[in-house]
């Protein structure tokens, strides 16, 4: 069964390491994302993103805002830094505060506390496919009256050693601020169309990914505009397959940018939103997102809606 909600963004925060590298299209507008040092945590790179997005919000206090997070690492650098500390430095000589980043909850319970937000807030942990349902999450949470604005986002800081590292991987993280769209003007339509396991042990799945994406075609009920896939090294599903098989343009996003993880996932959500508000076509167009990890799979639908349409 799918699910839609309507939504607008207000907010935008992008604070990658690969910041010189060409930007997401319409991610972020004339403004350059803030480049970072690589090997920072991921709390600080959440942190660092949720400010730029929250510091052109009104002052009312009176809208619940939530959060939810998605994080690919889920603190394990820091976890391996302060295992390979105490020995070294002796006991008391660790700042407590790296225990609290070192938790899986760690970047949305930092985000979450930092501005203060009084709504509900959840984390995802995992691939691809977590950054992307986060977006799903929010807005499902917007629509059924839980807040009334999500700060959503992604990240990702990789441990030192990558073993088996299939692609360049980058770090960073980026969010978006959503709200409910209004009942006169424009906004954008998130609609999950699919969920589900893909590769190995996924059952009944002759081609894996491939009867995924057809299978997507057929709720969408037709072709989409464009496609934005974002997809993990062991996916083994490359975008010229993809652009193939919907008849449709596609973005990739690891191929431009390295592997970020679950802050992949949502990148490619948040560029298909910036993708669906441009005015570049007289129809409104349905973008499909495509968000793989090492076995799951997540699809969205975007598209705009304009003048209230």
């Amino acid at each position: 069964m799918t699910h839609s909600a309507g939504v607008r963004v207000t907010g935008l925060g992008v604070r990658l390491t690969a910041a010189g590298s060409p930007q997401p299209a319409g991610l972020v507008d004339s403004r350059t994302p803030e480049g970072i040092r690589a090997g920072e945590d991921e709390t600080a790179h959440a942190l660092a993103a949720a400010t730029t997005a929250v510091c052109g919000l009104g002052p009312d206090t009176r809208l619940r805002t939530g959060t939810v997070w998605a994080s690919s690492t889920a603190g394990l650098q820091e976890y391996a830094q302060t295992c390979a500390d105490i020995p070294a430095l002796g006991p008391g000589r660790v700042s407590p505060r790296r225990a609290a980043r070192s938790a899986y909850t760690g970047p949305v319970t930092a985000v979450s506390v930092r501005f203060g937000f009084d709504g509900p807030y959840l984390n995802l942990t995992g691939a691809q496919d977590a950054g992307a349902h986060a977006v799903v999450e929010a807005a499902r949470m917007i629509e059924q009256g839980q807040c009334a604005r999500v700060l959503v986002g992604g990240s990702a800081a990789w441990p030192a050693v990558r073993p088996g590292a299939a692609r360049p991987r980058s770090e960073g993280a980026a969010c978006v601020v959503l709200e409910k769209r209004p009942g006169v003007g424009g906004g954008t339509d998130v609609r999950l169309l699919e969920r589900t396991r893909v590769g190995p042990g996924a059952a009944a799945r002759d081609d894996g990914p491939a009867s995924f994406i057809r299978g997507c075609l057929e709720r969408m009920g037709g072709r989409p505009r464009r496609v934005v896939l974002s997809a993990a090294a062991g996916s083994h599903i490359p975008a010229g397959v993809v652009s193939q098989l919907c008849a449709a343009p596609c973005l990739d996003v690891e191929a431009r940018w390295g592997d970020l993880g679950a802050a992949g996932g949502f990148a490619a959500v948040a560029a298909a939103v910036a993708m669906s508000t441009r005015r570049l076509e007289k129809r409104n167009p349905h973008i499909l997102v495509l968000a793989i990890g090492a076995g799951n799979a997540v699809a969205i639908e975007v598209t705009s809606r304009r003048g209230g349409r």
